[in-house]
């Protein structure tokens, strides 16, 4: 990231905002650590099936020839899609974004790969706190609203989405959001997602390249 994007970012979290503004945040491994939740592999090459948590997969090189190899069983089971939220483990680094913006009015948006995109937010509407400005880990209420939670891979989801990876699936997402936030900052751990929104960027329109800003998950 660039030292004026840096900059940028750093502004965002110092100036005051509307509420036309949205943080955009991917789930696992960027606001949580998620909890016995698994992807299972069984490549041509692998003697026996592998389980992959959530961050290995990130780093798994999928395409849609060997997607066929991964099993994601355990993301479409509701006991577990639950437990993984509520006994998951916070990254406090990003909820402290996440707790700046939220205060100067800025709208929460939850973009993940996940699907079964009722039971995310459930799930998240449960476990997920904020800092109030009285400095009090409080609920976080009405702050995380139901139309602001996109699981790319939901069965409803997706039947609108055109992508067929989960990073071009996202981009869809965030392009249709341009249209309607004055600002989006999308934060998220994994590097594909990253690249990908980044390279939306340099084809937007500026009036559109200037409202979003992409940040890399803290750990």
């Amino acid at each position: 990231m660039g030292y004026r994007v840096k900059n940028r970012i750093k502004t965002l979290l110092t100036e005051n905002s509307n509420t036309n503004k949205l943080i955009l945040l991917d789930v696992d491994d960027t606001i949580l650590k998620p909890s016995q939740i698994y992807i299972y592999r069984k490549l041509p090459t692998d003697s026996v099936e592998v389980k992959l948590a959530p961050a290995e997969y990130a780093h798994e090189d999928v395409t849609l020839e060997t997607k066929q190899y991964y099993d994601y069983r355990d993301f479409l089971d509701p006991l577990k899609i639950k437990r993984s939220i509520e006994d998951a483990q916070p990254i406090v680094s990003n909820l402290q974004i996440m707790d700046e913006l939220l205060s100067k009015g800025y709208q929460l948006g939850i973009l993940t790969a996940r699907s079964s995109e009722d039971m995310v937010y459930k799930g998240l509407r449960d476990w997920l706190m904020y800092k109030s400005k009285t400095g009090e880990l409080v609920p976080i209420g009405d702050h995380l609203k139901r139309e602001n939670v996109y699981a790319v891979n939901d069965t409803r989801r997706v039947r609108g989405l055109k992508g067929e990876t989960d990073y071009e699936k996202k981009v869809e997402v965030v392009k249709e959001l341009l249209g309607v936030y004055d600002q989006i900052l999308f934060i998220d751990d994994d590097e594909k997602n990253i690249k990908e929104m980044r390279k939306l960027k340099t084809i937007l329109p500026r009036e559109l390249k200037d409202k979003l800003f992409i940040k890399h998950a803290l750990y």
